[in-house]
Formats: structure tokens, sequence, C-alpha cells
């Protein structure tokens, strides 16, 4: 078991600066004032039992069509299919920021963070930013489904393959939970600044949300022959 956590721990490090593991808490920590700490604590606990679940699922009913899977994502229409995912998450990300105006201050984002972690949260809310932000999140987790298939391949008993996946998934978001100790902690001193910054990410809602789904767009076009050609190109030029 040492060796597969010896080949996994790399990977679950990596896994520590996605959306939903570092983005997210600190977009919620960014909160001026208000904010509930033990939400955002909540948060991360979803996150983390959200890809808990998702691993063994894959590990239970998945590893006998992992092959398959694997063979329809390299075949021709499968990279066709992904090189045409990422241009329209990128063709999105370009209507969805530059195309439509919004004023400043009213992203929706800013209210879904109140109805998470602000002095009126529900579970609902947290809810509603936790587990969206898992399921599209993760299918760009390359590092954890790698990791998946090593657990698989390591012929470890099935508790074994279990803790050796809920390990992995506390190391995701362990960085988030120091942070979040951090802002407990430091509340006073950080008031001001977290202020101007989140006043900032507010009025910058839309252009926020745009990179976000432009990086999802990129993802997965740099998994396809698509963008090897596109480089190709450029580099001939």
């Amino acid at each position: 078991m040492a060796g597969v956590l010896g080949e996994v721990l790399p990977l679950a490090l990596l896994d520590t600066l996605g959306v939903s593991t570092i983005a997210v808490p600190v977009w919620f920590l960014l909160m001026p004032s208000g904010l509930r700490i033990g939400r955002v604590f909540g948060y991360l606990a979803l996150v983390a039992a959200g890809y808990l679940l998702l691993g063994l699922l894959l590990l239970s009913t998945l590893a006998a069509l992992r092959d398959e899977l694997r063979s329809a994502l390299a075949s021709p229409g499968g990279d066709r299919a992904t090189a045409a995912a990422g241009v329209t998450l990128l063709l999105l990300a370009l209507w969805y920021g530059l195309l439509r105006g919004e004023p400043p201050g009213s992203g929706r984002l800013t209210r879904r963070r109140e109805q998470a972690v602000g002095p009126s949260a529900t579970a609902r809310g947290l809810l509603t930013v936790a587990v969206p932000a898992v399921l599209l999140e993760a299918a760009t987790l390359f590092p954890y489904l790698a990791a998946i298939g090593i657990v698989s391949d390591s012929g470890l008993r099935w508790p074994s393959r279990a803790a050796v996946l809920a390990v992995h998934c506390l190391v995701m978001v362990a960085p988030a939970a120091l942070l979040t100790a951090a802002r407990l902690v430091a509340q006073g001193p950080l008031h001001s600044p977290l202020r101007r910054i989140d006043d900032w990410f507010r009025d910058n809602a839309r252009e926020n949300t745009a990179w976000l789904i432009a990086l999802a767009g990129f993802l997965l076009l740099s998994n396809s022959s698509l963008y090897d050609g596109i480089l190709d190109l450029l580099s001939s030029g």
C-alpha cells in the first residue's frame, strides 16, 4: 500500500490546483464580511466526499470498461468529440465574457457565494455550488483519473483501495483547509485587503467566469489532435 501511496500522492498534489479544490474556496474566503467559516469547511468536506464517491464508483462499476472507454476517446470519433467540446467551450467563453453586458456588481456568482457561505447561508445554497463544481471539473482532473487507474491496477484489496483514494481526496483539499484556518485566525488584519479584492472580483464576475469556461475548453482542446495540428501550423509559419 505504501508504494501505491507514493505514486498517488504526487497526483493528489496536482489536484490541489483544481477549480473546486482551491479556486472556489479562495473565492469564498475573499468575502470580506459575514463569512461563515464553518460553511467553507463544509464545502471542502462535500468536495472531498464527492470525489471519493466518484472514485469508488469508477473503481467498482467502470473498471471493466476502462480499456473500452480509453479506446473510444483515442479513436478518431472520440478525438473529434473532444476537440468539438473544447472549441464549443472556448466560443461560449467568448460569447459570455465579451458579447453580453452586465452591470458591475450584479454578478450571479456573488449571489451564489452569499447563499453558500454568507450570513444567511443554507445547506441547499452550499450544495448548489459544491455539486456542480465537482461534476463539471471531474472530467478535467486527469491526475485523479490517473490515480484511479493506478489503484485499479495495484492488486490491493477493496478496503485498501478505498483508503488510498480517501487519502488522495484529503490531500486535494488540504491547502484550501489550511487557508480557511488562516482566514479564521487573521480575520481582522485581512478585512481591508479582502474588501478591495472582493470588489474587483464582483465587478468583473462575468469576465472571471468566462476565463474559467475558457480554461476548461482549453484543457479539452489540448488533448486532441486538432490542438497538435494548430501547434504544427504555428511552428511551421
